[in-house]
């Protein structure tokens, strides 16, 4: 795998489309039925064009200016911070509203959309497989309000489970993960602190075909040109067809379909001269309904794209935070009233992995984003007494209530 900007802005642009999905292999073959047509609403259109603006944001401010491939799902995270989302009130929940784009939409349009939404990209193209998943995994001594669980599993269908926070349940989790990614993200987890007490995990998985398929044979090596310069050989994909093509100011444009034209990889080939990063920092929600709009027109045209596969995973309190997120981390200020009524919860953190593999028979992509909620108080264990570290001890009259002694045991083995 080369580690280069340019590869970087193709990769992502996947993201931008359609939120990162798996596609499989085809040839210029005829497909049959062409799926369900979904029809947007004014609402729906809202909330796409929110997180397409979304997309970009989280999409530039993951880049960061490293040269390495990255690779975000905006639709997954999304999702999951919409679970989330059912149990914030006050300023907690308008500023994950507004950080998602969604400010102006009830939780209920919101919940409403979301279901409507990913309920008609699994049933879109029955060329390719479209799989999202959801799961909420509570500490079982920790108490959470019905109406936050009916309603996640009501428009997200989420897999709702409570399990000892033991390693067992990490691997548990990663199970489920790995299960729901199709193996290519074998794991979300590496350990639980002590004071989370809930995950809301999405996972996407998408499986689909080239409608026109890269002959293997025509593969070759080819220099690529990194943005340090550096030069690299990789294996290119090399086609004559009819795609929905654009010159725009500062970078070029392809559209590549999948199955049944349901679902695209756009490309984006910055000028020479000029970065990805910098690309990426001057997209928008406009430019990009404008860019759709220049791709419906096909051209016969010459592509060659490299082969790529990688997987990526962040941490992204700070991104989130920097987009206006911030209070929801905060163990003092956040509101989650609507997870448990003492509301001393808080997010602890929001990992997103994701995978990728371009080859010449489709795409194979999968992501998964865990929300963790941890509580300002430690949760109450379940009655136990291990006296396996350092410990006080004392001794008291029962009656008077009067200490008689009080003391430390720090090492039983030392007796002074």
């Amino acid at each position: 795998m080369w580690k280069c900007e340019n590869m970087n802005k193709k990769i992502f642009v996947v993201v931008l489309l359609f939120a990162f999905f798996t596609v499989g292999c085809t040839k210029d073959t005829t497909l049959s039925p062409e799926g369900e047509k979904i029809v947007m609403t004014d609402k729906s259109l809202k909330l796409v064009n929110a997180s397409n603006s979304f997309s970009f944001s989280l999409l530039s401010k993951s880049l960061d200016g490293t040269l390495q491939n990255r690779m975000v799902s905006p639709l997954s995270v999304t999702t999951a911070l919409s679970m989330t989302l059912n149990g914030a009130s006050g300023t907690t929940l308008t500023a994950i509203q507004k950080t998602l784009g969604l400010d102006g939409l009830t939780k209920d349009e919101i919940n409403k959309i979301n279901l409507d939404l990913a309920t008609a990209l699994q049933k879109s193209d029955p060329n390719v497989v479209m799989n999202i998943a959801n799961s909420i995994w509570i500490r079982k001594d920790f108490v959470v309000l019905d109406p936050f669980i009916t309603t996640n599993q009501t428009y997200y269908s989420a897999q709702v489970s409570k399990l000892d926070f033991n390693p067992a349940a990490v691997t548990t989790i990663n199970s489920w993960v790995s299960e729901k990614t199709n193996g290519k993200i074998p794991t979300i987890l590496t350990s639980i602190a002590s004071n989370e007490i809930i995950f809301l995990i999405n996972a996407i998985y998408f499986n689909g075909k080239w409608k026109y398929q890269f002959e293997t044979s025509k593969t070759a090596s080819e220099q690529f040109t990194c943005t340090d310069k550096k030069l690299v050989s990789v294996p290119m994909m090399k086609m004559e067809n009819s795609f929905g093509y654009s010159v725009q100011s500062g970078y070029k444009a392809l559209k590549m379909p999948y199955g049944a034209d349901k679902f695209q990889m756009v490309l984006l080939l910055p000028d020479a001269g000029t970065t990805p990063d910098k690309l990426a920092a001057s997209l928008n929600s406009d430019q990009w309904s404008t860019l759709n709009a220049a791709l419906k027109i096909k051209t016969k045209v010459p592509v060659w794209i490299p082969k790529w596969k990688f997987s990526w995973d962040i941490t992204l309190n700070d991104i989130l935070s920097s987009l206006g997120m911030s209070i929801a981390f905060d163990p003092n200020k956040a509101d989650f009233s609507g997870i448990n009524a003492q509301n001393q919860l808080y997010i602890t953190k929001v990992i997103h992995k994701t995978f990728i593999d371009v080859s010449e028979s489709g795409t194979e992509a999968a992501a998964v984003t865990s929300v963790g909620v941890g509580t300002t108080s430690m949760p109450v264990d379940p009655p136990a007494f291990y006296a396996t570290r350092p410990f006080l001890f004392f001794i008291m009259e029962e009656d008077s209530g009067a200490i008689l002694f009080a003391g430390k045991v720090e090492n039983p083995l030392v007796n002074n």
